[in-house]
């Protein structure tokens, strides 16, 4: 039971929005200088590769935008229409930088085919190769800063956006290396290179994707649930431990659980026992917003105390 276990669900809270705004903020002022010189080089090199990484940097960019949307509006209060809660929007969010990713993916293909068919000529290589070196550089920062923060708030789209600004730096590395070829006279280095970010964007969005999906379908760790039963079994006076669901919404974590008592017990203390299970749950696993604890006599678990709703309940989910 200690404070540290407080400092982690308050992370996970209040605290941790703010901290995920902070960090969109510095990330988004570091992407969109990044993009203006890229930009500028663009548009005086023609350089196909390094369009690709611009691409994939206003990619980030909205991608930051949507990801502050969804962090404020998951502030608002729980009410009568949505008694959870907007937590949800943040894992929506999630949706939108995947889509924005392949997009980005896409069309950067769609230039390098082009101008690796029609030809063309990279103007400017110098500070074309110093535009990918800057936003290389510029885009791992922000990647270690977002998957960081995302990890330590339990954010998921925050993550997905930091492995993508770390598919910026990758694309820009690429861009570099594209454009030197073009510079000692390999003019399909650069559409070539072109592809190769295109893939890397691919691969990113593949794996963010997956990820962001299994959130929406309410997927946790087992090791979670493992958890869950662990310390709710390992509370006095609980026999044994039936149903045990949780899911995500945003960064907060909703447990269902049942637990068996002795039967015996008067109403009061079982709810003493329930109680328990709660707060040991809320200090035991980051992020845990609500917990509801169902209580089963020991001596009917599963069986006569169930009787007038045993039909009803099927399979639909673990017992």
């Amino acid at each position: 039971m200690s404070g540290d276990s407080h400092r982690v669900a308050a992370v996970a809270g209040p605290e941790g929005t703010r901290e995920g705004l902070r960090a969109i903020r510095i990330s988004a002022v570091a992407l969109v200088l990044t993009a203006v010189f890229q930009a500028v080089v663009v548009a005086i090199s023609g350089s196909a590769a390094l369009l690709a990484d611009l691409l994939d940097n206003i990619g980030d960019i909205v991608t930051t935008v949507i990801l502050a949307v969804a962090f404020t509006a998951a502030r608002r209060a729980a009410d009568h229409r949505y008694t959870f809660g907007y937590q949800r929007l943040e894992d929506l969010a999630g949706v939108g930088v995947v889509l924005v990713i392949w997009t980005s993916a896409g069309y950067a293909a769609l230039e390098s085919y082009r101008k690796l068919t029609g030809g063309h000529e990279v103007a400017f290589v110098g500070w074309a190769m110093a535009a990918a070196l800057v936003g290389g550089i510029g885009n791992e920062v922000v990647a270690r800063y977002k998957i960081r923060v995302g990890r330590r708030i339990g954010s998921e789209p925050l993550v997905a956006d930091g492995q993508h600004a770390r598919t910026d730096a990758l694309a820009s590395v690429a861009a570099f290396l594209g454009l030197l070829g073009a510079r000692f006279g390999f003019r399909a280095a650069d559409p070539i290179a072109g592809f190769v970010i295109t893939l890397a964007i691919g691969s990113i969005a593949w794996g963010a994707g997956r990820q962001v999906l299994a959130r929406l379908l309410d997927a946790v760790d087992p090791e979670i649930v493992e958890r869950i039963r662990l310390v709710a079994g390992g509370t006095p006076s609980v026999a044994s431990v039936g149903r045990c669901q949780a899911r995500w919404a945003g960064r907060s974590l909703y447990v269902t659980l049942t637990v068996a008592v002795d039967g015996r017990l008067p109403l009061a203390r079982a709810h003493e026992v329930a109680e328990t299970v709660h707060h040991r749950i809320l200090h035991e696993l980051p992020g845990v917003a609500q917990v509801d604890v169902h209580l089963d006599p020991w001596e009917a678990h599963g069986d006569e105390a169930h009787a007038s709703t045993r039909r009803h309940r099927g399979a639909r989910g673990p017992s």
